[in-house]
């Protein structure tokens, strides 16, 4: 049910029985010593895929980058600013909404894109209030924070989470073949925020915020990736049904 991997025949087929799509956004960004810069497109990619299979929805194209500025002090970090992303995104729903979307469902992987997306739905509808909305940041889903709570505890921290990275060592294992060294130390509990690059860097030198990324596996990754999938899921088959 990918739409890159349709021709537009198809996509004017599905409009005329279905209006919804599901849009995976994340984004470029480091996740400490150990986790791939591109988790957050990554896990919302694989997991809009899979519920789109289960509940026979149109997967959009992923929006691979997202709001993470505070991440540009390490290589490999890309960002968009707040204004670019929500006239992006504008745009990206307003292109489908021409053609006859019009309920959108958004698994999102990247918690700085959270206000940008709120605003760019708010924008949206003070201009038309038929569209739909839902935004599923997966690792907020009530079945993933209680798993990631019980397996991980705090140690699951705030970014370059456990939860996170077993997630990919579960849909991208060839990633994770050879061992990157890690050698874990605390990071602060109490910090200002936001921050700039250079200040981020300085608070959190390789990354992580809390999290101790060696208590990852795939076994966990591939746990919570079905909770998130059946949660997602049920609640859009629920919104459509």
């Amino acid at each position: 049910m990918e739409i890159y991997l349709k021709a537009w025949p198809e996509v004017e087929t599905y409009l005329k029985k279905k209006k919804s799509i599901i849009i995976p956004v994340g984004s470029t960004e480091q996740h400490g010593p150990t986790g791939l810069i591109g988790t957050d497109f990554l896990t919302a990619w694989e997991m809009a895929k899979k519920v789109g299979m289960k509940t026979q929805t149109m997967v959009g194209s992923p929006v691979c980058y997202g709001m993470a500025l505070h991440h540009l002090g390490f290589p490999g970090s890309s960002a968009l600013k707040p204004t670019t992303y929500i006239a992006m995104m504008k745009e990206i729903i307003l292109a489908y909404a021409r053609h006859g979307f019009h309920d959108f469902f958004l698994i999102n992987g990247h918690g700085g894109n959270i206000p940008s997306l709120q605003a760019t739905f708010s924008e949206i509808l003070d201009q038309d209030q038929s569209f739909h909305f839902q935004l599923f940041n997966w690792w907020h889903l009530p079945e993933v924070t209680k798993y990631e709570t019980e397996i991980f505890g705090e140690a699951n921290g705030f970014h370059a989470t456990c939860g996170e990275v077993s997630v990919t060592m579960a849909t991208h294992p060839e990633a994770f073949l050879e061992k990157r060294e890690f050698h874990y130390f605390d990071t602060p509990k109490k910090y200002s925020w936001p921050q700039s690059p250079g200040e981020f860097r300085r608070t959190f030198p390789d990354g992580r915020m809390g999290s101790n990324p060696s208590l990852a596996t795939k076994a966990h990754g591939e746990k919570i990736f079905s909770l998130a999938v059946e949660s997602i899921a049920r609640q859009i088959e629920q919104k459509m049904g």
